[in-house]
């Protein structure tokens, strides 16, 4: 147990630059001597981190096979700095006999003579989470470290030379994850590699959120209930997701609480809204969970049975791809927007309200809807609308936001007169927009500036 970890795949390694440096910081910190707990969810790469950031140092890599071997890892480190990864933690404590305990008690007594790096890596989110929470032996003895799948901007680099409507689409569909996205970025074409990896029986994640949601949870049939609702929509009121799941209401709290613990659905209020205003719009968060649930699981029985998978794909999936990926579409501008404005210290968002007074009263309109919103304060800085479809964004999107959307907005006491306009397009914007746009000062923003090319494609 001497020398460097050396990582073989340290040539293949892509991105985590901000997770390597925030390692890097707690390495170099010789005041921290509590262990990292380390965890996210199954493939999103936390054992391929912690290689690389092993690489090159003193260190030493466990797998979990034994419960009590803390002791001689502190022991080993009181020479100087010493790394240990110990995986899948919660196999651990599967085996029983606390090793939770034993740790926070070998830890007691020899912390203060060890300079030892412990990691404690997991991919049961809810169970790594837990032995940091109070009344843990862990508890106030442990940094959290939470691994998130990669957004659009990271998770291109591996999806290869793709057109960029091409790689928004792989990147909606398999939801940042490293290894999700190395199958989908294959150089074939979309169609082939989706019926290959997701619709043929024997493909690589057939069964993928099966079996993660089967590791994580005790009895799915209430939780798919829910998640099957949710993969329909782009988001869902508290009421909408109780009567599509058919799922008593009870029933229904406990087991959304649950997948929120998972980091599978998050629950959002628009910008401005009070914490407890009864606006809360439920989403399933995971791309290639809320892909699977709408095209996958209902359709298993039949693709087992023999349904051709291109066939499936044609008559399936495709009509209903472009609804799908739309709201990855907005959260790629939003992230445009929040990189655009870098340094402002404004934060981006969406909002969802009342439609205008007038409108409301004369019932033409009950509730608008604004897709990418930036905030300074109370007052707005930025207002955008996103389009995800075939055909080029017309005027009406412009005249539409400026004379009905921006107006509801202002009803709920924010300043929207310095607000300025984005438009995004995956398929370019009509000459009566670009016109219109040139007239009042609107930004229009192409898939070709918001997907540049990088060198080599």
């Amino acid at each position: 147990m001497t020398g460097s970890y050396e990582f073989a795949g340290r040539d293949l390694y892509r991105d985590r630059t901000t997770e390597l440096a925030a390692l890097d910081a707690w390495w170099d910190g010789t005041e921290d001597r509590f262990p990292l707990v380390l965890f996210g969810r199954r493939r999103v790469g936390k054992s391929w981190l912690f290689r690389r950031f092993a690489d090159g140092k003193p260190a030493d890599v466990h797998f979990a096979d034994t419960a009590d071997f803390y002791r001689f890892l502190f022991r080993q480190a009181t020479g100087g700095r010493r790394l240990a990864v110990i995986d899948e933690f919660p196999e651990l404590l599967r085996l029983g006999g606390a090793p939770d305990s034993v740790l926070a008690r070998v830890m007691e007594e020899e912390l203060p003579a060890s300079q030892l790096k412990l990691i404690l890596c997991g991919s049961q989110v809810s169970r790594m989470e837990e032995l940091l929470t109070e009344r843990q032996p862990l508890h106030g003895r442990g940094r959290r470290f939470l691994l998130a799948p990669l957004r659009f901007a990271p998770a291109r680099e591996f999806l290869g030379a793709h057109r960029p409507a091409d790689l928004v689409t792989r990147y909606g569909i398999d939801g940042g994850m490293p290894l999700y996205l190395r199958g989908l970025g294959r150089h074939a074409t979309l169609r082939s590699v989706v019926c290959e990896d997701l619709l043929a029986p024997l493909g690589a994640f057939f069964n993928e959120p099966w079996d993660v949601l089967e590791m994580e949870l005790t009895g799915t049939a209430v939780h798919f209930s829910l998640l099957l609702a949710l993969s329909r929509h782009e988001d869902m009121t508290w009421q909408e997701l109780v009567a599509e799941s058919h799922v008593s209401e009870g029933n229904a709290s406990r087991n959304v609480r649950v997948l929120q613990d998972l980091h599978l659905i998050e629950a959002a209020n628009p910008l401005f809204s009070e914490p407890r205003a009864r606006q809360r719009r439920y989403r399933l968060r995971d791309h290639l969970m809320r892909f699977w649930f709408r095209f996958v699981f209902p359709w298993q029985e039949e693709l087992r049975a023999g349904l051709a998978a291109g066939d499936h794909f044609d008559r399936n999936v495709a009509p209903h791809l472009a609804e799908h990926v739309s709201p990855v579409f907005e959260e790629l501008c939003r992230d445009w927007v929040r990189a655009d404005r870098a340094g402002t210290g404004e934060s981006v968002g969406r909002w969802w309200g009342p439609a205008r007074h007038d409108l409301r009263r004369q019932r033409l309109a009950t509730t608008e809807e604004i897709d990418i919103v930036a905030v300074s304060g109370r007052a707005v800085t930025v207002v955008g609308e996103c389009k995800w479809t075939a055909q080029p964004m017309r005027r009406a999107v412009l005249d539409d936001l400026l004379e009905r959307k921006v107006p509801a907005l202002a009803q709920v006491g924010v300043d929207v007169s310095g607000a300025r306009v984005a438009l995004f397009s995956r398929s370019g914007f009509a000459p009566d927009l670009r016109a219109a746009a040139t007239a009042r000062g609107a930004r229009l923003v192409g898939l070709d500036e918001l997907v540049p090319a990088h060198s080599g494609e």
